[in-house]
């Protein structure tokens, strides 16, 4: 996902003749704090797995979550070892850019950090979509847009909100699929406060609508030249994702192998309006 979007912006700042070195040097930065907060959420997962097995309470973990722990690949002392080296290296290419742009580079990094740090706590208090989203799209388009050209781009900003849906959507799969789990984990996701799994549907659907609607605005506003229309096959592979979750409103998940499919389907979607997104900035 880091790469995904980190494409995007990069293609548009070397179409707009930015720096290609500090984009790659960018690059390293985001998936770095992207492991590391990944890291960082299954650390407090499993902590609260262990809490839950001392008290002899039923324990609802996510398909395929915390596998390196469950399994004894690494230790928590070794994996907290792991998150300060990620979040060391992110931190120095952070330090490195904010030499050369200052406050520009140092707002969007203290952005991030601080919503990177929020994130293993937001699916309690309804926040973990809009986080993420926030992070890979309007922060991370325009970081590395800018230690590229030195400058914000309005094109790219009114693109990062259709990417930041599109970015929700891979989320919302997720925990539409552990609709049940989160609910009973007390967890307060978008489709759990949609109270129902039909409902948690329709307003995918509605999701998918905003992706499409915010373009159609860009374009019929001229924010975005005729060529962005080119996007708009994405919606295709969209539909797949609204056909596949409609299969899981009356019955749930089998097995990891069925959960990863239908996480997948939704990664090609991803993958596609990216692809798309790049070729309309040429």
């Amino acid at each position: 996902m880091s790469l995904t979007a980190w494409a995007v912006a990069f293609s548009s700042g070397v179409s707009n003749k930015g720096n290609v070195l500090y984009g790659i040097i960018a690059l390293v930065g985001v998936v770095c704090a992207h492991l590391g907060a990944n890291l960082f959420d299954d650390i407090m997962d499993y902590k609260k797995y262990l809490n839950l097995k001392k008290e002899d309470k039923k324990i609802n973990l996510k398909k395929g979550k915390c596998k390196c722990f469950l399994n004894g690949e690494i230790s928590v002392k070794q994996a907290i070892k792991i998150c300060f080296l990620l979040f060391g290296i992110a931190v120095v290419t952070g330090i490195f850019f904010a030499e050369i742009y200052k406050l520009p580079v140092l707002l969007i990094m203290g952005i991030t950090g601080i919503l990177c740090l929020i994130y293993p706590f937001s699916g309690y208090i309804g926040l973990s979509e809009i986080i993420i989203g926030t992070i890979f799209s309007p922060l991370l388009f325009s970081g590395v847009y800018y230690v590229m050209t030195g400058t914000l781009s309005e094109k790219l900003l009114w693109l990062s909100i259709s990417f930041a849906l599109v970015t929700i959507c891979l989320l919302y799969t997720d925990f539409y699929l552990d609709y049940n789990t989160d609910k009973e984990a007390g967890k307060r996701t978008i489709p759990v406060l949609c109270t129902s799994k039909q409902n948690a549907y329709y307003f995918y659907i509605f999701i998918i609508f905003l992706i499409y609607a915010n373009l159609f605005i860009g374009i019929h506003g001229h924010v975005f030249p005729l060529k962005y229309s080119i996007i708009f096959l994405s919606i295709f592979p969209a539909f797949s994702t609204i056909e596949r979750l409609q299969r899981y409103i009356y019955k749930e998940i089998k097995d990891e192998k069925e959960f990863l499919s239908a996480m997948n389907n939704v990664q090609k979607f991803a993958a596609i309006f990216a692809i798309l997104c790049i070729a309309s900035f040429f």
